[in-house]
C-alpha cells in the first residue's frame, strides 16, 4: 500500500493534469478521467481479486491464463519496459529541479539523477519502505503549503477548473477521447501493479478491503493528483511542476518537494522494472541476470532517455504503451471471466508451475499480438484523431475475443504439459 500511495504521489500525474489541460480543455479532461477511472476500477477488481484468492503475482497469473511459463515473457517485457519509461519521466522532472539550484548542462544532471537512485533500492523493499514512509509527513507538508500559495496567488480558487478552454486546446468528444487514449496506459498497467500487493489480502478479506486497496488510491490518483495539476496550472499559468512549486513556496522548498515526491516514485519504478525483467530472465534460463543486474541496465536505460527528451514527448509514449498494456489485460480478463468462469474450458486454481504448463501457449499469446498488432496500425496510420484515440481500445477488444477464440478452439488442451489433464473440459467429458 506504501508503494501505491509512492505512484499516486508523483510529479508526473501533477504534469500530466496541467498538459491534458491545455491538450483538451477542463470539461474534456474531466470526461475523460471519469471514463478512464471506471475502465481502470473494473479491471483491477477482476484481476486484483484473483490475485488475492490464487495469492500470486501479475506475472505468475500470466503464466497459467493463456500464456505459458517462456510466453509470459513477453508481457513481463512490456510491463518492466513501462516503468522504464516512467522512471525516465520523472527522472527528467528532477533534472530540470535541481538545475534552479546547481546549473549543469542537463545531461549531467540526468546521469547524476539516475544513479542517486541506485543505492536507495540495492536492497530491495524493505530499505524501500523505510524511505517512502518517512517522506510522507515532509510531502504533504510541502504541498499543502504550495496549495495554500496557489490559492492566495490566484485570490482564492484559480477560474475554471472545470470549464478551462485553453487557446489550441481540442475539447469535446475528441479532447475526451484524447484523455482516455494518454490514460490508456495507465488503465492497462495498473490492474497488474495492484494486483502485486493485493495478492497479500486474504481472499476473505478482499471484498471489504478493496475500497482501500483499490478504488482509494486511483480515486486520489485520477480526481486528485491530476485535477491538482490543473489546479496549479490555471494558478500559476505553467504547466512544469519542476518550476511553478519553486514560484510559490520558494527555491529550496520548492526543490525540496520535487525531490521527496519523485524519490518516492523512482524508486518504485526502478524496483518493478528490475523484479519483472529478472523474472523474466529466470523464465529462460537466465537466473544469474538477477534483480540488481536489472536495475543497474533500468539505470542506464533511463539515462538514454531522458537524453532522448521522453518528457518533451510524454504524451505519444502514453499512448504507445497503451496499445500493448490493454492488449495484455484483455486476455488475461478474458481468460479470467470466459474462458474460466463462464466456459469453463479450465477449471481449478490457476497453474504456474514450469513442470505442469506449456512453454508457450498460444492462446494468449497469439492474442496479445493480434490486439497489439491491430491497435499499432491503427494508432500509427490513422487521420482520424477519434479513431486514432480509440486504438488501444479497438486493440483490447481483438486480444479479448482472439484470446477466448483460441480457447474455444483448442478446447483448453495448451494449457497444461500434460494433454490428458482433468483440468481441461474435453478431457473431463471424455472421463
Amino acid at each position: 500500500m506504501t508503494v501505491l500511495i509512492g505512484f499516486v504521489t508523483a510529479f508526473f500525474f501533477v504534469l500530466v493534469g496541467g498538459l491534458f489541460m491545455a491538450q483538451s480543455g477542463a470539461a474534456a479532461t474531466w470526461a475523460g478521467l471519469g471514463i478512464s477511472f471506471v475502465l481502470l476500477i473494473t479491471f483491477t477488481l477482476i484481476v486484483c481479486h484473483t490475485a488475492s484468492r490464487e495469492g500470486l503475482t501479475s506475472e505468475l497469473i500470466t503464466r497459467g491464463a493463456g500464456f505459458g511459463a517462456v510466453g509470459s515473457i513477453l508481457p513481463t517485457i512490456i510491463y518492466a519496459s513501462t516503468f522504464v519509461i516512467y522512471a525516465g519521466s520523472e527522472g527528467q522532472i528532477l533534472a530540470h529541479s535541481i538545475n534552479q539550484i546547481i546549473p549543469l548542462p542537463e545531461q549531467v544532471w540526468f546521469v547524476i539523477v539516475a544513479l542517486i537512485f541506485l543505492p536507495m533500492a540495492w536492497n530491495g523493499i524493505s530499505s524501500m519502505t523505510k524511505i517512502l514512509s518517512w517522506t510522507v509527513p515532509v510531502y504533504l507538508i510541502l504541498l499543502v503549503a504550495a496549495i495554500v500559495a496557489a490559492w492566495n496567488h490566484s485570490g482564492g480558487m484559480p477560474p475554471g477548473l472545470f470549464s478551462a478552454m485553453p487557446k489550441g486546446a481540442v475539447g469535446g468528444v475528441a479532447g475526451t477521447i484524447a484523455i482516455v487514449a494518454a490514460l490508456s496506459g495507465t488503465v492497462g498497467i495498473n490492474p497488474f501493479e495492484a494486483s502485486d500487493y493485493n495478492r497479500f489480502v486474504r481472499a476473505n478479506d478482499f471484498k471489504r478491503k478493496a475500497l482501500i486497496t483499490v478504488v482509494l488510491p486511483y480515486a486520489l490518483l485520477l480526481f486528485g493528483a491530476i485535477p491538482l495539476g490543473m489546479y496549479f496550472s490555471l494558478a500559476t499559468h505553467s504547466i512544469d511542476p519542476s518550476i511553478y512549486f519553486i514560484g510559490l513556496i520558494g527555491l529550496f522548498p520548492g526543490v525540496a518537494l520535487a525531490w521527496v515526491a519523485q524519490i518516492r516514485v523512482n524508486l518504485t519504478n526502478l524496483h518493478v522494472s528490475s523484479v519483472a525483467f529478472a523474472s523474466g530472465s529466470e523464465a529462460v534460463g537466465a537466473s544469474k541476470l538477477n534483480r540488481r543486474f536489472w536495475m543497474v541496465t533500468v539505470t542506464f536505460a533511463t539515462i538514454v532517455l531522458m537524453w532522448s527528451n521522453v518528457l518533451g514527448n510524454l504524451i505519444t509514449y502514453l499512448e504507445w504503451t497503451g496499445n500493448f498494456l490493454l492488449a495484455w489485460v484483455a486476455c488475461v480478463v478474458a481468460d479470467i471471466l470466459v474462458v474460466r468462469r463462464w466456459l469453463k474450458l479450465v477449471t481449478g486454481q490457476i497453474e504456474y508451475r514450469t513442470e505442469h504448463i506449456r512453454a508457450v501457449n498460444p492462446v494468449g499469446v497469439v492474442a496479445l499480438i493480434a490486439g497489439t498488432a491491430v491497435a499499432s496500425i491503427i494508432w500509427f496510420t490513422a487521420t482520424n484523431r477519434i479513431l486514432g484515440g480509440l486504438s488501444g481500445y479497438i486493440g483490447f477488444v481483438v486480444a479479448f475475443a482472439v484470446h477466448v477464440a483460441l480457447a474455444v478452439a483448442t478446447k483448453g488442451r495448451t494449457y497444461f504439459s500434460d494433454p490428458n489433464d482433468q483440468r481441461v473440459a474435453a478431457n473431463r467429458k471424455i472421463a
